[in-house]
This record gives C-alpha cells, structure tokens and sequence, in this order.
C-alpha cells in the first residue's frame, strides 16, 4: 500500500498459486450470462474503422452463446458474481487487508484468442486475476489518456475506448498471475495463445463521486427529518426593486442549509455506513423470510443449526470510534440499515458478524458445562432483526 496503492501499476506473479482452481470453470461462467442478475453484455469489434466497437446486454440465450464466432471479435462481460457464486467470493479472500465496503465486486470477462474490450482506463481501483489462457496487458498513465479527457475517446459509440493509445509498458498474465491498477491508468487485454478461452476476473473498488456522496447526505437528511417548516421571513422590509434578493434573505438561506449539516462525526459515520453498505438493483424487502421468528426462536435454530451465514449479496460494516469521540457505542451497518450496540458483548457481536461470513453458535449461545452461554438481550435482538431482515440465514 505504501508504494503501489494509487500510485502505481504492479505486476503480481503467482498471486494465486500454480495449481489452485479460479472461481469456477469457464464453460460454467459462460452460462450465467443466460440470468440478468450477473448483467451480461458483449462487447464486439467491427472489422470495419477503429472505431467499430458494439455492445449487446444480455441476458443471452444459450443459442445467442454457442453461436459466438471463434475468432477474438468479442468479449463476455458478467458483473456482481460474488453475490451469487461462492468460488467468486472466494477471491475476496485475497484482498482481506482492505476494508470490505471498498469491494465493488467481482468480475469476469471471457473471450476467444484475439479478444479485447479495447483500450480505456477507469476511475477506480482494480485487480486483474487471470484464471484460464493468457493476456498481454498495455498499459499507460499518461494523462491524456485519463477518463476526464472525452477527446481521446471515440466519440457516439456505446463502448468507451481510447481513440490512438500508444502503451508504455507490456506485460503478459499467465493462470494466477495479477495486475494491480490505480485509477485513471489506461490499460488495453488482449487474449492470446489460449487453446479454448481467455478468462480473467477484475475486482474493482468503490469510488464514488463526491457529488454522489454530497447527493446521498443531503436526501439522508430529509429523508430522516420530522421538520417541515418552511420559508418565513417576518423580518421584511420595503424595496424599491422587486427584483432584488435581499442580504437578509441569503443568511437565512444559507442558516437553513447550515442546520441540515452534521453537528458531529457521529452523524457522518451514521449516513457514511448506511451509503456504502447500501444494495441496488435488488429488492432487499424481499430479502426477508416468509416467516419471522421469535428471537427465542432463532436462537433455538441457531444452537440446533450450528451457525449462521451472511448473505454473500448484503454487504456488512461497523463503526466504533470517531476521531472526535462524539460516537458512544458501536454502529453495525448492512444493507444499508443501522444497528447502535452500546454492551461489551452487542460490540463484540457486531464486529464479528460484520468480519465474517460465518457466525458460530458455540461462539455467542453455546453450552460451557452444560449450561447455556449467557447473550444479553441487546446480542439477541441484533441477531433477530438480522434474521427476520433476511441478511443473515441459517445453511440449507
């Protein structure tokens, strides 16, 4: 992190040892493009001008797949797989130095010899993991190649690529090998000598942008604000133009938006929490079970069950601390819901849940002598309103 984290690219050889499978097999990978909730597309390139490129979204039916050409004229693209494939998930074991929130997710492109999504560069952070065949990888950090330049792209096509890239670095990724890249870095795969298809995995980090975030605060505010005054001004004076704002009018403008700011930290990290653990593009409500249980009963299931899973496609995160001291207790976040734990035993469970996929029974209500582990009713209801929430589940 000191040296390579968004300063510079790194080559990583062996990120994945020699032997050990990738994810999952690629004619397995190539089927899930036939579901919408992985959002396949296709890229293809033309062999007309430079800029011939096409995108076609899925889902595709299986037909659309057997009948792609075997030459490298394209490229399949499936997002979000850490949610659904647990051989996914797994790649996240890589990157557990980073905070999970900073996950955008996993991943995968698949193509024949030949095969590209053209030159471009990204605003975020991301790994390149080369599971089956090879790809040399063009890379440049030259500045004109950075997102922000729109003239350096083609113009009026619906895939974004670099008009005339010329490369400063080459590098081929063989089975295990990686490719880190900071922001901006214009970078350009091509598969090569691959004897079937050229698979890679990309896991890309969050970076919204500030605009987002100012966005997201701004509707958090009025979205949890019983206050719905509105503008008074008992203070008016006469003027002679009507077309004048007056100074007066400007302070309280600007005392209203100064009231909706946070007072503390606190308030940032309860917003923050809900904004990146926050799920889109799917219907959390129907996340939750068809029965709810008591949470005498989830705790009975729990101890019979054993554990209980995170759902791999809700994301979980705490804060416990801020650097003003203005937070008492520790917040749990997932889904974008908030949970405030203020006992030892509440801290503790909620950090574990929110560090680990699995949550042991014998952990929090085991037996020791044969008598019951004591959880305290706050530990209890977090793990109840988890579970009738739908984000965490007991195995099948």
């Amino acid at each position: 992190m000191k040296v390579y984290w968004q300063k510079k690219p790194l080559v990583i050889r062996g990120a994945i040892r020699a032997g050990s499978s990738v994810a999952i097999e690629a004619d397995e990978l190539a089927g899930l493009a036939c579901e919408a909730e992985f959002s396949p597309r296709i890229i293809r390139k033309g062999e007309g001008s430079a800029a011939d490129w096409a995108l076609e979204l899925g889902p595709f039916s299986e037909e659309e797949l057997q009948g792609l050409p075997s030459n490298g004229t394209w490229s399949l693209l499936l997002n979000d797989l850490e949610k659904h494939v647990p051989e996914a998930a797994e790649l996240l074991d890589l990157f557990d130095h980073f905070p999970r929130w900073r996950v955008a997710d996993v991943q995968a492109s698949i193509s024949t010899n030949g095969g590209s999504v053209g030159a471009h560069s990204d605003q975020f952070d991301v790994f390149l993991i080369q599971a089956d065949g090879s790809k040399r990888w063009s890379i440049s950090d030259s500045i004109e190649y950075t997102p922000d330049c729109a003239a350096s792209f083609f113009e009026d096509i619906d895939v974004r690529v670099l008009r005339d890239f010329r490369p400063q670095l080459c590098s081929v990724l063989e089975p295990g090998d990686a490719l880190y890249l900071p922001p901006k870095v214009a970078h350009h795969g091509v598969a090569e000598r691959c004897d079937t298809v050229c698979t890679t995995y990309s896991v890309g980090f969050l970076a919204p942008p500030h605009d987002d975030l100012v966005l997201s605060w701004a509707q958090a505010r009025v979205d949890g604000r019983d206050d719905t005054g509105r503008w008074s001004d008992p203070w008016l004076e006469p003027q002679g133009d009507v077309g004048r704002i007056s100074s007066g009018a400007v302070t309280q403008a600007a005392d209203v938006i100064r009231r909706s700011m946070p007072k503390n930290e606190a308030d940032v990290a309860r917003w923050f929490g809900c904004h990146v653990t926050a799920s889109y593009g799917f219907d959390i409500v129907g996340m939750a079970p068809e029965n709810r249980l008591s949470a005498e009963d989830v705790l009975s299931r729990w101890r019979e069950e054993g554990f209980l899973l995170r759902r791999a496609d809700v994301k979980f995160a705490f804060v416990q601390g801020v650097s003003d001291g203005s937070l008492e207790g520790c917040l749990l976040f997932a889904g974008g819901n908030t949970w405030l734990l203020n006992s030892q035993q509440g801290i503790e469970l909620a950090c574990h849940i929110a560090n680990h996929d699995e949550i042991e029974a014998v952990d929090w209500v085991g037996w020791i002598n044969d008598t019951d582990y004591e959880i305290n009713s706050e530990s209890k209801k977090l793990v109840s309103d988890l579970y009738n929430a739908g984000f965490i589940v007991f195995p099948l």
